[in-house]
């Protein structure tokens, strides 16, 4: 092109300074308004349009509020007040989400901490059902005829008769006496008014959740002890052992446990437990750890601790593979404290975070999903053989949608079996003969929410960034004479292993009286056998002396272009004048 002898870019090649990556960005890409106290979190698609909502339970110990909801705009954008509030409020605790009555639309059910008068005033659980248009009831259409204080709830089918029965922990560990946790049966797509299954023991106990932890093909029920140790209550074919069948020894067997988690860590097929050890009342280390599965039980003390955590104050676990790369990071927030995560590899975990959030929160709940659905993919016809159970969990996980379900050749419908999305799970009625086929969606890009109860801030968003992109630090000023130098850098990005080949295309877009078109500069094939982030700083010397024809607007750009050599996957550029 006319006058282009000056376009000699100065390139480190790709390659050079490569470092891992981190797929999410450290400030939040989407906060909530903040007058909620929020506890309870969790992304599900109410409407079914394909698009996770948000659901977040407010109040906690602080101010009696409602449940509420943030409806996703189809985009992965929500809007900054919710699109739709319970009409009772009340000292709210965590949630879960699941299909409650077996009508194909995902109900809320919620632990009420504290009742009305807050200490000494006993709360209850409460269950909100889908109108089978996206919308929530606006009050309880169930409540537990019973009542006590419960932080968290749990959605299982402890009897594995293919539909979810509702386990809540109980116990407030500040004033008030320990309390027996609960299960209560469905029946005909509600609960029993009073529990069906009580502990021997009467605990603090501040999380509670289902997995299958010595692998005999039913729910096992897990709680995070406070003032005491963490336990675990066998199944034993559809009935719940009412004494505890493990129960953690280390640090005295007290804790002041706030949240567990299930995950295969050390990728041996046997699900590990992840608890969060608030120091606040004392009884806690101030670490979060991992107890390990040893085939059909777990280690009594720590197999994985974390350094002391910022304050002491550890609040939230959950298990997600960041980095895509087969095994599960440990996810993690606390009280005043950033988000953090430890990556896993080869089955090990840091004892410090390998990331963390710029901001901090009072971290509740951490969940994930597919929010934008920017990274979905179609698990076909995944077959499972019949074992003689009725318990069968799918390969991958979390689970975007559920598309079809096969017993033994025929078609299952929604209320034919429980499932649930987060832990990949799904149960049915009867026992298969043959096998289970099931069509399902997962994501290679969820994004991670952050309940929060701090009311100067409000709930989080880190949307997930591209599987690869391309960013620039761009020069500090737009306009440039002859003589000087532009000097800018790109970033090659890929957040997971690539494993087909890209290319890295560069050129600038020059004016209309030099044509108006892309001169290229660069087109170099790259190959990321492994997540990595590569920086090119580059540099644009100018001539002494510009003529004026060179005078105007240019752009630089920057493309990661597909295998197919057509396709853009990730591009940058950055506007610059020519001046005299």
């Amino acid at each position: 092109m006319r006058g282009s002898v000056w376009l000699a870019v100065t390139l480190i090649a790709p390659g050079a300074a490569a470092q891992l990556p981190v797929p999410f960005p450290t400030t939040p890409t989407w906060e909530s308004d903040r007058p909620g106290v929020s506890t309870g979190g969790a992304f599900a698609d109410l409407d079914r349009d394909g698009a996770p909502d948000l659901v977040i339970a407010n109040g906690n110990d602080i101010r009696r509020q409602s449940v509420v909801v943030y409806r996703n705009a189809g985009n992965g954008t929500f809007p900054t007040s919710p699109t739709w509030s319970s009409s009772d409020i009340d000292y709210h605790g965590h949630l879960d989400v699941g299909d409650v009555n077996g009508d194909g639309w995902p109900d809320v059910v919620v632990g009420v901490f504290l009742g009305p008068n807050l200490w000494g005033d006993p709360g209850r659980a409460k269950l909100y059902l889908n109108d089978g248009a996206g919308n929530l009831s606006a009050t309880p259409v169930w409540t537990s005829g019973d009542r006590f204080m419960s932080f968290s709830v749990a959605l299982g089918d402890v009897d594995l008769d293919g539909d979810l029965d509702l386990a809540v922990a109980t116990g407030e560990p500040y004033y008030d006496p320990p309390d027996f946790d609960r299960v209560y049966l469905n029946r005909g797509g509600t609960f029993s008014a009073m529990p069906d299954w009580t502990s021997a023991t009467r605990t603090h106990s501040m999380d509670v959740g289902w997995w299958d932890v010595d692998r005999d093909g039913d729910l096992d029920l897990a709680f995070a002890g406070a003032s005491g140790p963490n336990r675990i209550y066998f199944n034993q074919g559809g009935v719940l052992q009412t004494t505890a069948g493990w129960a953690s020894t280390d640090n005295g067997g007290s804790h002041n446990s706030n949240t567990l988690a299930f995950g295969d860590v050390d990728g041996d097929g046997a699900p590990d437990l992840a608890i969060a050890d608030n120091s606040q009342l004392g009884g806690g280390r101030g670490t979060f750890r991992v107890y390990r599965n040893t085939g059909t039980t777990l280690t009594t003390v720590p197999w994985w601790e974390s350094a002391r955590f910022a304050n002491g104050y550890t609040s939230a676990v959950a298990f997600h593979d960041f980095d895509l790369d087969g095994d599960l990071d440990l996810v993690a927030g606390g009280w005043w404290t950033p988000t953090v995560w430890f990556r896993n590899v080869g089955g090990t975990l840091p004892t410090t975070p390998t990331w963390q959030s710029a901001r901090t929160s009072v971290v509740e709940a951490l969940f994930f999903a597919d929010v934008d659905r920017d990274g979905l993919r179609p698990v076909a016809g995944e077959v499972h053989a019949a074992t003689g159970g009725r318990l069968f969990r799918l390969r991958q996980a979390p689970v975007h949608a559920v598309s079809a379900v096969r017993v033994d050749g025929q078609p299952v419908a929604s209320g034919g079996y429980a499932f649930d999305p987060d832990a990949g799970w799904i149960s049915f009625a009867a026992t298969p003969l043959v096998d289970v086929r099931i069509d399902y969606v997962v994501t290679d890009a969820a994004d991670l929410g952050v309940s929060n109860w701090d009311q100067d801030k409000g709930n989080y968003l880190f949307r997930r960034r591209p599987i690869v992109d391309v960013t620039q630090t761009r020069p500090p000023r737009v306009a440039f004479r002859g003589g000087e130098v532009i000097a800018w850098t790109d970033t090659v990005e890929s957040t997971v292993a690539v494993p087909v080949p890209l290319a890295y295309s560069t050129g600038i877009r020059v004016p209309q009286q030099l044509g108006g078109i892309l001169a290229p500069l660069y087109h170099i094939p790259v190959l990321y056998p492994a997540a990595t982030t590569v920086a090119l700083p580059q540099s644009l010397p100018l001539p002494p002396v510009l003529v004026p024809v060179l005078f105007g607007s240019y752009r630089y750009e920057a493309r990661l272009i597909g295998p197919d050599g057509i396709t853009v996957i990730a591009e940058a550029s950055f506007p610059f004048d020519l001046v005299p």
